[in-house]
C-alpha cells in the first residue's frame, strides 16, 4: 500500500531537478503536463425562445444495409410545386370565371379551451343560419354558400353573426342569369354583369370581411349580486331545465289531465 502511495510522490520530486535543469522548451513541456487538466464537456447551446434543447438522435438508414434499404425521403421539389400550385390556381380561377375561387363559409369558435376564444372559418352554415337568412340549403349549395346540415348553433351571438355574414355576402352577389333571353327576379342586368368581378381571395371572404370578434368588455368592479350569487347551481338547474324540458311537459300535461278528470266527476 505505501508504495502505491508514495509513487506518485516520488515521480513528481524526480521530476522536479528535470524541470529545473532541462533547456526551456522542455521544461515547459513538463509544466504544461503537470498543470493540465482533463477537457471539460461541452454543453448544447441554448435555443433561442421557449424551444426544446435540440438532442438529434440521427436514426436514419441513410446507407443501404442487410435490413435497410437506405432510402430516406426528400423533397426537393418542393419550390417547383409552388410554382406550379399557384399556376393551378390560376387556371381553376379562369375555368369557374366569373363564380368565386372558394365558397363562403360561416366563422366558429376553435374547440378545446385553449383556443375557444380565437374564431376560425368552418365546414359550412347551419339549417338555423339558413333559414334566418331566407335561403333553403339545396339553392345555397348552388350560389357559393356551403351547407353543413349536421351543425347546430350553440349561441345566439354567434348566429347572429353568421346570419349577417350571408346577408352581406346576398347584397354583393352578381346572379347571372340562366338565360340572357329570358331574366329571371333575382338575377343581374347586362350592366352588372359587365361590372361584375371575380372574388380570388384566399379564403373567399373579400366580400363579407374578415372574421368578426365581439368587442372586450371594459374592466369593472364585481357587484354584491355577482359576490352572493352561487354561480354553480345557476348554471346545473338551467342544464336540468333543458335535459327534463320533455319529461317535465308530460307530466305537466298528465297533472292537468287527472286534474280535469277529477273536476268532471
Amino acid at each position: 500500500m505505501l508504495e502505491h502511495v508514495f509513487t506518485p510522490i516520488l515521480f513528481i520530486t524526480h521530476m522536479i531537478p528535470l524541470v529545473l535543469l532541462s533547456p526551456p522548451p522542455l521544461s515547459l513541456f513538463f509544466l504544461f503536463t503537470i498543470k493540465t487538466s482533463p477537457p471539460k464537456r461541452k454543453h448544447r447551446k441554448m435555443p433561442k425562445g421557449n424551444n426544446a434543447i435540440p438532442h438529434v438522435h440521427q436514426k436514419k438508414h441513410w446507407n443501404p444495409c442487410s435490413s435497410q434499404k437506405g432510402n430516406v425521403k426528400t423533397f426537393l421539389n418542393q419550390p417547383a410545386q409552388k410554382a406550379r400550385r399557384r399556376r393551378l390556381r390560376l387556371v381553376k380561377a379562369k375555368r369557374v370565371f366569373p363564380r368565386p375561387v372558394k365558397a363562403l363559409r360561416p366563422q366558429v369558435n376553435c374547440p378545446t379551451v385553449r383556443y375557444n376564444m380565437k374564431k376560425r372559418l368552418g365546414r359550412g352554415f347551419s339549417p338555423s343560419e339558413l333559414k334566418a337568412a331566407g335561403l333553403k340549403p339545396r339553392y345555397a349549395r348552388t350560389i357559393g354558400i356551403s351547407v353543413d346540415l349536421r351543425r347546430r348553433n350553440k349561441s345566439e351571438e354567434g348566429l347572429n353573426a353568421n346570419v349577417q355574414r350571408l346577408k352581406t355576402y346576398l347584397s354583393k352577389l352578381v346572379l347571372f342569369p340562366l338565360s340572357r333571353k329570358k331574366v329571371q327576379q333575382g338575377e343581374a342586368s347586362e350592366e352588372a354583369i359587365k361590372a361584375a368581378t371575380q372574388d380570388r381571395s384566399r379564403f373567399g371572404d373579400a366580400a363579407v370581411g374578415a372574421l368578426v370578434y365581439p368587442a372586450a368588455e371594459a374592466p369593472r368592479a364585481v357587484s354584491a349580486d355577482e359576490k352572493s350569487k352561487n354561480v354553480y347551481k345557476f348554471l346545473k338547474k338551467n342544464h336540468s331545465a333543458v335535459r327534463f324540458f320533455g319529461a317535465r311537459t308530460a307530466r305537466a300535461a298528465r297533472k292537468a289531465a287527472a286534474a280535469a278528470e277529477k273536476a268532471g266527476k
